[in-house]
């Protein structure tokens, strides 16, 4: 599949002084992967060294046709994670 980025992501990029090749690392090999039930989006996560710290870092993508369309990116912290998936709005992909 190809990946692409969208104008959102680049400007995500940009603003949040987060590496260019990020998002194809987290798509390629994610640590945690689910569904964002309320956005109807893939998630993927994986724990990467920003900003002096190993973070989670989080992007919101979509498969369409032959596609990968990565949305956005930012971090994220475990307890956020936890609470999208307690409250439901996060859901386990099966593959996991």
């Amino acid at each position: 599949m190809k990946t692409v980025y969208k104008p959102h992501l680049r400007i995500r990029l940009k603003q949040r002084k987060i590496p260019f090749n990020f998002p194809k690392q987290i798509i390629e090999s994610p640590e945690k992967e689910y569904f964002d039930t309320l956005a109807k989006r893939n998630i993927a996560i994986k724990k990467l060294f920003f900003e002096e710290k190993l973070r989670n870092i989080v992007v919101a993508y979509d498969i369409i046709k032959n596609n990968i369309e990565i949305v956005t990116i930012h971090v994220i912290s475990d307890k956020e994670i936890e609470n999208k998936v307690r409250i439901g709005r996060w859901r386990k992909n099966e593959t996991n």
